[in-house]
């Protein structure tokens, strides 16, 4: 299943002002989505740091393509191999992990509490930028 990625919409520098595709979204239409550029970078989301001009329909698509979970690998400590485990175990993203009992986690999960617990606090801290 793939994603597609959103499009930023920029407008040519003609007098007809039409719209194409753009290169990448401009840092500002970021802010305004409430992404940082560290989130935005591990969304993979087209940046473009030369644009300074900021686009309401922009916004709006980039705050729609937000809805899409953060994968295991962004946090910190986290392969492939640990995310496959973790896959068996229940718990499929970022939200999963932030959110899960850490006991009832150590029980399927063959890693320690405390690694456990330093994961969560990542998967929280990603979330909350």
């Amino acid at each position: 299943m793939i994603e597609e990625e959103p499009k930023p919409a920029v407008y040519a520098p003609t007098r007809k002002k039409q719209v194409r595709v753009g290169r990448g979204f401009s840092l500002e239409e970021i802010k305004l989505a409430g992404l940082t550029l560290h989130k935005a970078k591990l969304l993979e989301i087209l940046i473009d740091q030369r644009r300074r001009t900021t686009h309401p329909k922009n916004v709006e698509t980039l705050k729609e393509h937000l809805q899409i979970p953060i994968p295991l690998t962004g946090i910190k400590g986290i392969g492939k191999a640990t995310e496959e485990e973790l896959k068996i175990a229940g718990i499929l993203d970022a939200y999963d992990l932030a959110n899960a009992d850490i006991d009832t986690l150590a029980e399927k999960v063959p890693r320690s509490k405390k690694t456990l617990k330093g994961w969560q606090g990542e998967a929280q801290k990603l979330l909350k930028k």
